[in-house]
């Protein structure tokens, strides 16, 4: 492949993940002001739906991401694989699960819970996904690594034509379907539920899982590229349209243009990854390798930043004005982004320093 590096690092795939991880980061930070007021006609509202609009591209990305990595490799041993691969997902679900759960409840809760009566809620909260809001991912991903011994075999015994037609199954059941259902409930409040599109296969982030490895592996026409490229660039035009309009219809926020499954993200995700892979030889070429080390270092703190970067942002960011003018408000948003996102990355580097406490908070990973 010409996508790998002397040192085995894949310059496109890098920065897809520091792109992501950002982007993930806007989509925190301005989730507050966009649910703290239903004025959808202040300059703070639109510039956070802006910003939380064409940053929708990220959690497809991150799917897309681990499907082309690791389903690439040959699993030969299931334990090993378990050990190396899902084990550290497992540690890290429960060290994160555990301290945003203290700190919502002795912190944030000020509750004066006992011992017993938190480690019962604990465990609730653990088992049903409900200790902290961005921890589902793992839920999400560890549910997909499980299967990855049988779905590594499944698609290297597959051709490009039957890996096709599971990707156009999965588009028209889990993204054409839903926008449709979803248009519907809008319209009738009623969704429409045709059971013969109930294929637990074609469903979920699985998709976007074999999606990553299929643009990882096969070479595409550069007429769809260029279909993909364009559709990217409309959808991050008319999803903040399309939300402003949708939540003013109902009179509270509209999430339908902003779910994982969105025409528009499918678009924006699927454009935002092969336009980095086009540009993954030019990008290699023009920067140097100070640049390239610096890239990896980041992309390689990715997973670490994102389970401690909403810990951060409770502890140093601050809330943005609702009555903010454009200037405020988009300063605000960056500067507050570029310091979670600063104090997660050197935070997670100094823990690093130490292996125990890599191994216990990031399962071993840097």
């Amino acid at each position: 492949m010409s996508h790998i590096l002397k040192d085995k690092r894949i310059i496109f795939i890098d920065i897809l993940r520091i792109l992501s991880i950002v982007a993930v980061i806007i989509l925190h930070y301005t989730a507050d002001l966009l649910t703290r007021t239903n004025d959808f006609n202040t300059t703070s509202w639109w510039i956070s739906n802006f910003f939380n609009s064409i940053s929708r591209f990220a959690v497809p990305v991150f799917f897309m991401i681990s499907g082309s990595m690791i389903l690439r490799v040959e699993v030969k041993s299931y334990r090993h694989f378990y050990l190396k691969k899902v084990l550290p997902l497992i540690i890290s679900l429960l060290s994160w699960s555990l301290i945003y759960a203290v700190y919502t409840q002795y912190f944030i809760l000020k509750s004066s819970m006992s011992v017993y009566g938190f480690l019962v809620h604990f465990a609730n909260g653990l088992i049903y996904d409900r200790n902290y809001v961005h921890l589902w991912f793992l839920y999400a991903i560890i549910a997909i690594y499980i299967t990855v011994p049988l779905i590594s075999k499944l698609v290297k015994a597959c051709s490009e034509k039957d890996l096709r037609y599971y990707l156009l199954c999965w588009f028209l059941i889990s993204v054409v379907y839903k926008f449709i259902s979803d248009v519907v409930f809008r319209v009738t409040s009623e969704y429409i539920s045709i059971p013969i599109t109930n294929i637990p296969l074609f469903m979920g982030y699985l998709g976007y899982f074999i999606l990553g490895y299929y643009l990882y592996n096969y070479d595409i026409s550069s007429k769809l590229k260029n279909i993909f490229y364009n559709l990217g660039i409309i959808s991050f035009f008319i999803t903040p349209v399309a939300t402003y309009f949708a939540s003013f219809y109902s009179g509270v926020l509209d999430e339908m243009f902003y779910g994982n499954y969105s025409l528009t993200t499918f678009c924006m995700a699927i454009g935002m990854f092969i336009y980095f892979q086009a540009k993954e030889t030019v990008i290699s070429e023009r920067i140097n390798y100070k640049i390239k080390k610096i890239i990896s270092s980041v992309s390689k703190a990715s997973f670490s930043i994102y389970l401690i970067h909403l810990l951060v942002e409770i502890l140093v960011s601050k809330r943005a004005a609702i009555e903010a003018n454009l200037f405020e408000t988009t300063m605000s948003l960056i500067f507050n982004v570029a310091v979670i996102f600063s104090i997660s990355y050197i935070t997670v580097k100094v823990l690093n320093l130490n292996k125990y406490v890599t191994q216990v908070l990031f399962g071993g990973k840097s």
